[in-house]
């Protein structure tokens, strides 16, 4: 009798022990599966970063600005770098007399107007690439004629482009480019001047024939 009631109550307990084991299984695939799930992920998300490459950084050529006031660029001959060397001797002369030209107060874009002016360089020396030149003439801006009193500058081996500065009367001061289509040595040509008269600074642009 007793191990009948020894056997049932076994029984009974394997039971609930089953009963509870099935009741558990849910919560406890439940987490295994959350814990799967991230691996996955995050191996999806690898094959995305690695499966697009990156965009290359590619960069396209500098831009080409053209010559400001800072100096006029050498001309130089088809496929040179350079143009070719031109000679002149002490005291040839190059005189530039404008055909048209303005100016513009620095600061005042809105006060403008024509100029003229007749600029004559002299050769007075050689350098090693270039000659030395002097600087004399006069420019009228805004109604004022100002006579050049002194001046220098340096012109390269091309006879093309002229760089100096100076001084005016009435009393101003001025730097100077100058640009010729080809050279000097009987062509045109462009002068350009920051000149400044203590109170008003113009820029200033003359174009015209160049004769020597």
């Amino acid at each position: 009798m007793m191990t009948k009631n020894f056997k049932a109550a076994t029984l009974a307990a394997a039971a609930v022990a089953l009963t509870a084991l099935l009741l558990a299984y849910p919560a406890i695939v439940a987490p295994a599966s959350a814990q799967t799930s991230p691996s996955t992920s995050t191996s999806s998300a690898t094959s995305t970063t690695y499966g697009n490459p990156g965009g290359q950084d590619g960069q396209g050529p500098p831009g080409n600005g053209g010559p400001g006031f800072g100096g006029p660029q050498q001309r130089g001959g088809p496929g040179q770098g350079q143009g070719q060397e031109v000679n002149v001797t002490d005291g040839e002369t190059f005189t530039v007399t404008s055909t048209s030209g303005h100016y513009v107060v620095v600061g005042s874009a809105s006060d403008n107007g024509t100029a003229s002016g007749t600029i004559t360089f002299t050769v007075t020396g050689s350098l090693t690439a270039g000659d030395t030149l002097s600087i004399s003439g006069t420019v009228v801006v805004a109604g004022t004629t100002y006579t050049i009193s002194s001046g220098s500058a340096e012109m390269n081996p091309s006879a093309s482009a002229v760089s100096g500065q100076g001084a005016t009367t009435p009393t101003g001061e001025f730097l100077l480019q100058a640009s010729a289509h080809g050279s000097f040595v009987g062509s045109n040509g462009q002068v350009s001047l920051d000149l400044s008269n203590g109170t008003t600074e113009y820029l200033v642009s003359l174009t015209g024939a160049v004769t020597s």
